[in-house]
């Protein structure tokens, strides 16, 4: 019985950060956005790239998978260099 402790406890604590990660997904999409719109001279494959991948955050976002949506999201703020 206390060898399922740790694996319930990680559970649980998923759980509860899952309204967080929800709540996440839609400033990092606008951060993104911003970038975006506000940056210059960026190569047409780097936009295409990081449209896609918040296209792709979005959809998991829309999902209830923001964990998944959180890394996807934070990819595409890598590649735009920004926090």
């Amino acid at each position: 019985m206390q060898a399922a402790a740790p694996q319930l406890l990680a559970l649980l604590l998923t759980a509860a950060a899952a309204p967080a990660w929800a709540h996440g997904c839609p400033l990092e999409m606008y951060k993104i956005d911003q970038a975006l719109s506000t940056s210059k001279n960026l190569d047409p494959a780097l936009i295409k790239r990081v449209r896609d991948l918040r296209a792709e955050g979005e959809k998991l976002h829309k999902q209830d998978k923001h964990g998944e949506a959180m890394l996807v999201l934070g990819s595409a703020k890598k590649l735009l260099k920004i926090e």
